[in-house]
């Protein structure tokens, strides 16, 4: 059996302070082999279902979970963060799009109108400090690591400007 624990201890002592995305996207690259024998070796079905079949998973619902569960939802959430963090010079656009219409209501909705097929995708974990976290409280201990969001400036800055705009504006 793979000895994931040491995996994800590894990447604890990585992102002591934040997580930067070099070294996520790093570990993500040593790690992938394991990640698919941790789906082969796991007793939870779902992520077989998920990686063969594109099933959708559920949240799990185990009150303590597997290690290897723990790891291959780790593994999951930090490859989608990269996802999202390769989007950035994207939204980089759209903010210097947004700095150039943002006295103009007609061209604050139509800039809305265009970036919310992608928005709607994006969801990224902030704490009450405004820091972006990977957390997993069914497992013990709890897991939770730190990213450092200044790799996803962008991102957040369009997610804010388009929340406002949507439910504090109504636009």
């Amino acid at each position: 059996m793979i000895d994931v624990q040491n995996y994800i201890e590894e990447l604890k002592q990585l992102a002591k302070g934040n997580l930067r995305i070099c070294r996520m996207n790093w570990w993500l690259l040593k790690y992938e082999e394991e990640f698919k024998q941790a789906i082969d070796q796991t007793s939870c079905k779902k992520w077989a279902k998920w990686l063969y079949n594109g099933e959708h998973p559920f949240p799990c619902l185990c009150p303590k979970r597997d290690n290897l569960c723990v790891f291959i939802d780790l593994y999951r959430e930090l490859d989608r963060l990269t996802q999202i963090q390769r989007m950035e010079t994207f939204f980089e656009e759209k903010f210097n799009n947004f700095q150039a219409i943002k006295d103009s209501a007609e061209l604050i909705t139509n800039w809305m109108k265009e970036i919310r097929p992608i928005i709607s995708e994006i969801y990224l974990t902030l704490d009450k400090n405004e820091n972006l976290k990977v957390r997993f409280y069914n497992s013990d201990p709890i897991l939770e690591v730190n990213i450092n969001k200044n790799d996803y400036k962008y991102t957040l800055l369009c997610l804010d400007i388009f929340n406002y705009n949507m439910y504090v504006r109504g636009m």
